[in-house]
């Protein structure tokens, strides 16, 4: 039985990994290395932290990791700030979890100062019980933490929250919090890592799913 929801946020509530990409590799290219699209889809769904360390093991840079977070997460809350918009059907589903009495929350790698500009440029801030960002956990996706978290203030155990994932290291940790999880990866995406993380479902938008396919869940 589903008792509440927990969203995602990058590529799942908005339209904003074509802008992580973007500023990943900008400011890679200020402190002089270059990273692909490619490069930075595999790290999709880790902390920017996270992400900048890998960063740091493959180039060797001197730069400090927390300014070189900053000014990618400041390239995309600039972008965002400008023309984010809302991922399909984000309005229509979360509209029907208002109308059930479902609490909602958001469960994201990104930063919340981050998160808190997205939920108000999608106007979908009043909606969530709950903000919970991987940088206060010890662990980021795909170790659950954040999930656990998200769970404990919503007041409702594991087993009865459904998590909305656009990332294979989202769904990972959904699935190592020991709850339910709709996949809705980015295009392309290897299906078979998908399937083996063993999601409930595995859809190509938000605007597929529906109140009566969430309670048969």
């Amino acid at each position: 039985m589903v008792e509440a929801v927990i969203f995602d946020m990058d590529g799942l509530l908005i339209d904003s990994e074509p802008h992580w990409r973007k500023s990943h590799a900008a400011v890679l290219a200020e402190i002089g290395h270059h990273v692909t699209d490619s490069d930075v889809r595999a790290a999709a769904g880790k902390r920017t932290g996270d992400q900048v360390e890998i960063w740091r093991e493959r180039f060797g840079f001197t730069e400090p990791n927390q300014e070189v977070t900053d000014r990618i997460v400041d390239g995309v809350i600039a972008a965002i700030r400008q023309n984010g918009t809302s991922m399909a059907g984000v309005d229509q589903l979360v509209a029907e979890l208002r109308q059930h009495g479902v609490p909602m929350a958001v469960a994201s790698s990104s930063s919340e100062r981050l998160i808190n500009v997205v939920l108000e440029r999608l106007d979908i801030k009043k909606d969530m019980h709950a903000i919970h960002s991987g940088e206060n956990e010890d662990r980021g996706k795909p170790f659950p933490d954040v999930f656990i978290s998200t769970a404990k203030s919503l007041g409702v155990v594991a087993a009865n929250c459904l998590v909305f994932e656009d990332s294979l290291n989202g769904v990972k940790a959904a699935k190592a919090a020991g709850m339910k999880c709709v996949a809705v990866p980015e295009l392309p995406y290897d299906r078979a890592a998908f399937e083996a993380a063993n999601p409930e479902r595995i859809i190509r938008s938000l605007e597929e799913i529906h109140w009566p396919d969430i309670q048969a869940l």
